[in-house]
C-alpha cells in the first residue's frame, strides 16, 4: 500500500455562465450527460479524498460564489457543498492574483467538509478537504463574482493503492 499524491490540477472561470443543475432550467437536469465538462476533474479511482485551494484576479475582500457537485461513474450528480462563497485575501498567488483566505457554505456531503486556515487578512491559504469515495468526477458551478474577474480551483488527490 502506498499514498497516493497527484500532481494538483486547476480549473479556471474567466465569466459566470452557469446554468444551474435543477431539473429545470434551460432543461439541465442531474444526469450524468448534463454534466460540464469544462468545468470537472475526473478523478484517479484510488482517490480517497481531495483537498481544493483557490487564487482569483481581483483586490481583497471580492468574492465568487458557487456550487460543489460530484458525480460516479454512473448515476446522479449529487451535490457537495453548495452557496459556497470563497473571498480573497491578501496572500499574493501571482501577478495580479490572490489566494482566497476565507471559505463559506452549506456542506451536503455524507461525510464533513473540513475548512482549514480560514480567516480574514490572515495572509493564508484557505482550503476544502473531502472524502470522494464513491465519486469520479468534481465539478464546479461558478454562479455570482462581485468584482472578481477570474477564480481558478486547485486540486490535489489523496488516496490509497
Amino acid at each position: 500500500m502506498g499514498t497516493v499524491i497527484r500532481k494538483q490540477r486547476q480549473i479556471t472561470f474567466s465569466a459566470v455562465d452557469a446554468t444551474p443543475l435543477d431539473g429545470s432550467t434551460a432543461s439541465r437536469t442531474y444526469k450524468f450527460s448534463d454534466m460540464t465538462t469544462g468545468a470537472t476533474v475526473v478523478l484517479s479511482e484510488a482517490t480517497d479524498a481531495v483537498s481544493i485551494t483557490m487564487s482569483g484576479k481581483g483586490s481583497d475582500g471580492n468574492s465568487a460564489v458557487f456550487t460543489l457537485w460530484g458525480y460516479p461513474d454512473e448515476g446522479p450528480a449529487e451535490r457537495i457543498y453548495h452557496t459556497v462563497t470563497a473571498v480573497l485575501g491578501t496572500g499574493v498567488a501571482g501577478t495580479g492574483e490572490l489566494f482566497v483566505d476565507q471559505i463559506s457554505g452549506t456542506d451536503t456531503h455524507y461525510t464533513t467538509i473540513a475548512i482549514k486556515d480560514n480567516a480574514a487578512n490572515s495572509d493564508t491559504i484557505a482550503k476544502i478537504a473531502l472524502d470522494t469515495v464513491g465519486y469520479r468526477h468534481l465539478m464546479f458551478e461558478p454562479t455570482t463574482f462581485t468584482t472578481l474577474t477570474e477564480i481558478t480551483f486547485y486540486v490535489r488527490e489523496y488516496g490509497t493503492y
